[in-house]
């Protein structure tokens, strides 16, 4: 549901955007979690190589992107915050946009359609490996992720400057999640 609610306000205001927003549903997402669940999560912008079948594996790896105005090859995601980091949380809502975003860039899909989000322990996600050192291919489910200084640098410009709309964003997505809760009747645990 949170991912859900997170896509439609997000798709509803950045109609001809939204598989661009990673930091948008980074933060949006790490917001709600954090406001639904009742744990810590925040949102985190790095590097990122997501594989793309056939051998093709895109990489938003320009870390000197988030100095230019228009922005260029990174990524965005949201991770847990407390507990041992052997158990940090990884969660990743613009999942169901690889496939658009690959193809926007020149990176032919040529695996199945992605799930709508990734939700695993970060170990059981991420390779643990040198960029340079990343395998042809990726098993369902998983990426290669790294947190840079200039990214949170970024990210967190990006929270003081559009620090309003964010706050409506939120909101938005909050009222959405929350009706769909009160309309199924789950807890946290079962979304």
């Amino acid at each position: 549901m949170i991912a859900q609610s997170v896509d439609e306000v997000i798709r509803h205001h950045y109609p001809t955007r939204f598989y661009s927003l990673c930091h948008v549903y980074a933060i949006l997402g790490s917001n709600l979690i954090s406001i639904i669940g009742r744990e810590n999560f925040r949102p985190v912008a790095g590097l990122a190589a997501i594989d793309c079948g056939q051998g093709s594996i895109m990489r938003m790896a320009d870390n000197s992107a988030f100095a230019r105005p228009e922005g260029g090859a990174y990524h965005c995601w949201i991770e847990s915050v407390d507990g041992p980091a052997a158990e940090r949380q990884l969660v990743d809502l613009t999942f169901r946009h690889n496939h658009i975003y690959a193809e926007q860039n020149g990176h032919p899909w040529h695996r199945a359609a992605p799930p709508d989000f990734l939700w695993a322990l970060k170990r059981d996600a991420v390779f643990e490996c040198a960029l340079a050192e990343l395998p042809a291919n990726f098993p369902d489910g998983q990426m290669w992720l790294a947190e840079t200084e200039e990214g949170a640098a970024w990210l967190q410009r990006q929270l003081a400057e559009h620090q309003n709309a964010l706050v409506v964003l939120t909101a938005e997505a909050l009222s959405r999640c929350s009706a769909e809760l009160l309309k199924s009747e789950c807890t946290f645990n079962e979304i």
